[in-house]
């Protein structure tokens, strides 16, 4: 290795080392931003596409770990769906369901006496 060689190793070694840290400095504070998404019970969320979606309990299942059931209003299709896990607490037998669903417009003809 020639002098001219090792000269530019030297000073391109510390500018890798930089451009490392600062790397991973920004992937550490992206990873800060990225919020867990629970659903719990209760709890309503809203998207810009027209889709309004409430979890509550069903009453089924472990006194500790009750089901949820999942409500979703489709504003577009004026539709209401309930879906439910079955088996919830076990991952390998669970699987989401399509448990009911209306048309809005007739339910809420249907509550008014109609």
């Amino acid at each position: 290795m020639n002098s001219n060689q090792r000269q530019r190793n030297l000073i391109s070694a510390p500018v890798l080392w930089a451009s490392a840290f600062v790397i991973a400095a920004l992937a550490i504070m992206q990873a800060g931003r990225i919020a867990p998404n629970p659903a719990y019970a209760g709890m309503a969320v809203s998207t810009d596409e027209g889709f309004s979606l409430v979890a509550s309990s069903s009453g089924r299942g472990p006194a500790d770990r009750p089901y949820d059931l999942i409500y979703v209003i489709d504003s577009s299709e004026e539709s209401l769906y309930i879906y439910w896990i079955e088996n919830a607490n076990t991952p390998a037998t669970s699987r989401l369901q399509l448990r009911g669903g209306a048309f809005l417009p007739r339910l809420f003809t249907a509550g008014r006496g109609g």
